[in-house]
């Protein structure tokens, strides 16, 4: 079964994660130990198994306090869930779909809110969206060979994707570290748009990679203190 043939809620939970950023088609693993949310995740695996994953909002007043979650997140499906003998659970969460919160419904015992999907729009010609997935990955093989830490594999997989939304969020949510750049392009509802600020991250990358290069002479890591 694929995210678009599961109904996505109007209300579910909320979980709110400080630098964390989950995107539509991407697995992400998760340690499951305080009480609310031993008791969310209980109550999603009885039902429809979804929920949300929100980044806090640390801009917010009070954001610590209150969890102020960011408006705009993810709703994911549990895929699978081991529970341990002390009441914790590590479980992998796939995401389904951009979401919008409406409101807060209820903050006990966890929080829930009410939602509305995001769908996506082009953003630009069907020409600049169907070059995404070989632009992304000739820009990766372009940081691998520079000596970025990017596994073969990773590359692989998105080249063998075909949609480019899937290719550009799944880019997003396991290369880009900067937690900042990731909500804002979690929040960027256009393909292209989208594409081109993950892209000027990129290339700014590649151009750093070859100052280091240069600065390094060439040579190894383990060299420099040499040269």
């Amino acid at each position: 079964m694929t995210s678009q043939e599961i109904e996505i809620p109007r209300e579910v939970p909320i979980m709110t994660l400080g630098n964390t950023t989950l995107f539509p088609q991407a697995m992400m693993p998760l340690y499951i130990f305080e009480p609310r949310y031993r008791e969310m995740l209980n109550y999603v695996l009885e039902n429809d198994r979804i929920f949300a994953v929100a980044g806090l909002n640390e801009e917010a007043t009070d954001a610590e306090v209150f969890e102020t979650p960011h408006r705009v997140a993810s709703v994911g499906l549990v895929r699978a869930c081991h529970q341990n003998p002390d009441g914790t659970s590590n479980l992998i969460l796939q995401g389904l779909a951009r979401i919008e919160m409406e409101s807060i419904v209820s903050e006990e015992p966890y929080r829930t809110a009410r939602i509305n999907q995001i769908i996506s729009d082009p953003g630009g010609s069907p020409e600049a969206l169907h070059s995404i997935p070989t632009r992304i990955v000739a820009l990766l093989k372009t940081q691998r060979r520079l000596g970025a830490n990017i596994p073969a594999d990773v590359i692989t997989f998105l080249g063998k994707m075909e949609d480019p939304e899937n290719v550009l969020d799944l880019a997003i949510f396991t290369l880009c570290p900067v937690s900042r750049l990731k909500q804002d392009l979690l929040e960027t509802r256009s393909i292209v748009p989208r594409f081109n600020k993950f892209s000027r991250y990129l290339i700014e990358e590649i151009e750093r990679l070859k100052l280091d290069n240069d600065l390094k002479g060439g040579l190894d890591s383990d060299e420099v203190g040499n040269n």
